[in-house]
């Protein structure tokens, strides 16, 4: 018998000093409530926690101004906004703000039947990260009614399909934003792998692998907004990752609750979510 070890081809080895890139995803709540006032505990949120890539969903947009350009302009980052639809004059829809250079954006809505169209669709951009390393990053808004669940499924299966035709990158894919939908639906499930993958595209849940005894509520009654709705707390709002690259490339070391603090005045319904991903060594 040969006394030869083979190592373990799924193990990784994360280095201390590598780069840590921020990714935040946060239901903003677009107009609602008294916006203005919301509008400086965001901005102030943001700032204190310094993410590198912002995921956000419920951004509002008119045709002089621009929620995701305040936050753009205020961090000197680039940014895609697209609308789901317009109300009163006012844009309701997405926004990826970043300061890694844009290479490529698309906006891929739904197919949806006509009594259940919210508007929704994923955004995704294409990032230059260091080495010329492409970054696919993905936000979204599923439909928000709890009878809407096989509504959620199409799109998951749409967002996976689409996925799956993507060019393979060094760093995993990134899919946040708020998907109404708790971690044991069938819809969290299937993009986790928990049940039947869809073209073998299977993700990781970030808060899962870092918090696995928090239940990480980012809808609960504890926020003043979100109590006013009768609903239970509920976690909603994600932080997916594709399979870590080389030396742990993408991995989430940290992934914490933001805009959760119990004052009268909270900065949306939504809390938001900030995973700290490995970078490239320094």
């Amino acid at each position: 018998m040969s006394d030869k070890s083979f190592p373990d081809p799924d193990a990784y080895t994360i280095s201390l000093d590598t780069e840590i890139i921020k990714i935040l995803t946060w239901n903003l709540w677009w107009k609602f409530e008294d916006y203005k006032f919301r509008e400086k505990l965001i901005l102030s949120e943001i700032e204190n926690n310094h993410p590198d890539i912002l995921c956000l969903q419920e951004v509002w947009e008119e045709e002089d101004e621009s929620q995701a350009r305040t936050i753009a302009n205020k961090l000197d980052y680039n940014y895609i906004f697209e609308k789901s639809f317009e109300f009163d004059g006012v844009s309701f829809g997405n926004a990826i703000i970043t300061k890694f250079p844009i290479s490529s954006h698309k906006k891929i809505s739904f197919n949806t039947t006509p009594d259940k169209d919210e508007k929704r669709f994923l955004l995704h951009l294409e990032l230059e990260y260091k080495n010329k390393i492409s970054i696919n990053v993905f936000c979204t808004h599923l439909n928000y009614k709890y009878e809407h669940q096989p509504e959620r499924m199409r799109q998951v299966k749409q967002i996976m399909e689409y996925m799956s035709q993507l060019k393979p990158s060094k760093f995993p894919i990134i899919l946040c934003g708020d998907f109404n939908a708790d971690p044991d639906s069938d819809e969290i499930r299937t993009i986790t792998g928990l049940t039947k993958p869809i073209n073998d595209i299977v993700l990781r849940d970030a808060w899962k692998l870092v918090n696995r005894d928090d239940p990480g509520y980012t809808w609960s009654n504890e926020n003043n907004w979100a109590k006013k709705t009768l609903e239970q707390d509920r976690r909603i709002d994600y932080v997916f990752l594709g399979k870590s690259g080389p030396n742990g490339l993408g991995y989430p070391i940290d992934c914490k609750i933001i805009g959760n603090q119990k004052n009268k005045f909270f900065p949306s319904d939504h809390y938001g979510l900030i995973a700290h991903l490995v970078g490239l060594s320094q």
